[in-house]
């Protein structure tokens, strides 16, 4: 197959994005309408987003030595989980909350030939704009699913259990002016931090020993504090209604677990930092 390279690749991108963009931006009113559109987003917003999130864990034990004639897996040099959690969120945001932001009437357009060639940039007259927001979530999750591939098995050990946590971040997002109540957000950023209480049931269908051995048909808890990158594309705003697609990407983390296998000594050491990363989409409504 054949590839682009990949400073074409890029440029093409963003030729793309624009090229659908500005036939709709265009149809943006006079300045005092705009100014009127970016004041009227400013206030505070509810509302609630549903988001699929894939994580890993990993463990490591201290152990003693095992008994005559029980299943071993040696816990010392690490175990790890694979989840999946369907998460929905109930949250507040408040909008522009650095004051009303700085209207710009217009965007550089770089413009390309059919072989990536620069051919100049153009000014072009769009109303626009760069706003930062606040915002905090609740999380629950009543829905998901745990493996533990180092069984050798496509089958859960975990075939659910109730999720919670809480989020807060700060976003950053460049706005578009399609009119005096719509108005479009080809590309955000956020940072924020968050916290996940993950309950599994130990209801797993995995054909293994190992299962009762570790103590996983117990049933047991995970525990993650992350800060996130979150990156958000596409959003619309209209009115008062705000949609908000997003992933959310881990940076940095820390994680806990009440998994207590049996035969083991001493504490749980977390072998390796936990990855998380959720997909999804968000609508608020100003009130």
């Amino acid at each position: 197959m054949h590839h682009l390279p990949k400073s074409k690749l890029m440029k093409t991108l963003k030729t793309l994005i624009l090229l659908a963009a500005l036939p709709v931006l265009a149809a943006a009113q006079t300045k005092e309408q705009a100014l009127q559109s970016i004041k009227d987003r400013k206030g505070w917003y509810i509302g609630a987003g549903l988001y699929y999130a894939d994580l890993t864990t990993h463990w490591k034990y201290e152990q003693t030595s095992p008994a005559t004639g029980v299943p071993f897996f040696d816990a010392s040099q690490g175990f790890g989980h694979e989840e999946s959690r369907t998460l929905i969120t109930l949250g507040i945001e408040r909008k522009s909350i650095f004051g009303t932001p700085a209207l710009r009437d217009g965007i550089f357009v770089n413009h390309y030939d059919y072989n990536g060639n620069y051919r100049g940039t153009e000014y072009t007259p769009i109303y626009n704009f760069v706003d930062f927001d606040f915002g905090a979530d609740v999380l629950i999750g009543p829905t998901g699913k745990t493996y533990a591939h180092w069984l050798d098995t496509d089958e859960p050990i975990s075939s659910g259990g109730l999720s919670a946590g809480a989020s807060a971040y700060i976003r950053m997002s460049w706005q578009f002016i399609l009119s005096p109540k719509l108005r479009f957000t080809p590309f955000s950023v956020a940072i924020g931090g968050q916290y996940l209480h993950i309950k599994n049931n130990g209801d797993g269908s995995a054909p293994s020993p190992l299962l009762k051995d570790f103590n996983y048909d117990q049933g047991w808890n995970e525990n993650l504090s992350t800060l996130y990158l979150s990156v958000g594309t596409l959003g619309i705003e209209t009115g008062s209604l705000s949609i908000t697609p997003e992933v959310r990407v881990l940076t940095l983390s820390a994680a806990s677990t009440s998994l207590k296998p049996a035969r083991i000594i001493g504490d749980v050491q977390k072998e390796s930092n936990p990855t998380l990363i959720s997909v999804g989409v968000k609508v608020l409504k100003k009130f």
